[in-house]
């Protein structure tokens, strides 16, 4: 499957409906070498694959990039064949939507935190977009320090994602 490709989850919501466990990427994707829309667009599709149930194989290196954040996420194979980060059984990153508020679980450092974001603050935009490549706003960005702060979103250049897993697509 190609990146450019997928147009955004309800690709990856079909791929599931149509009885897919899985998709492999084409290509090598050398994460700092790639433009910050495309970094942040393929991050997002990690994460939305994730939401709706699809593993995503891929071939990529991380170089000095930080993606310590991402380990709940499919990590690409390397060059070497090694993968550049595992993930631990039971770590998760999961937001949901509540009325006034986007909840989010994390287990990536062991025991359960849980951070809960006003809807009504422009950070909450990002952790909730479903729009792959997201342009920042000045707002946003100004916003996304407590974000970062908890390594909730995956930022490059004046592009970012929020990288809590979405669970909520069953298929039937």
């Amino acid at each position: 499957m190609n990146l450019h490709a997928m147009r955004g989850r309800e690709d990856l919501v079909t791929l599931t409906r149509s009885g897919y466990a899985g998709v492999r990427l084409a290509g090598h994707f050398a994460m700092p070498e790639m433009g910050d829309r495309e970094l942040v667009s393929l991050i997002a599709l990690l994460r939305d694959a994730r939401g709706v149930g699809l593993r995503v194989a891929w071939s990529g290196d991380c170089g000095a990039l930080e993606v310590g954040c991402l380990r709940h996420l499919d990590p690409p194979r390397q060059s070497d064949g090694t993968f550049a980060w595992s993930a631990r059984q039971g770590e998760s990153l999961v937001v949901r939507r509540g009325p006034t508020f986007l909840a989010v679980e994390d287990t990536r450092h062991g025991e359960r935190r849980r951070v809960d974001v006003d809807r009504s603050e422009p950070a909450a935009a990002v952790l909730d977009a479903s729009r792959w490549g997201h342009t920042i706003t000045p707002a946003e960005a100004a916003s996304l320090q407590a974000l970062a702060l908890h390594d909730l979103v995956f930022r490059s250049g004046d592009h970012g994602v929020g990288i809590a897993v979405r669970q909520g697509v069953w298929c039937v």
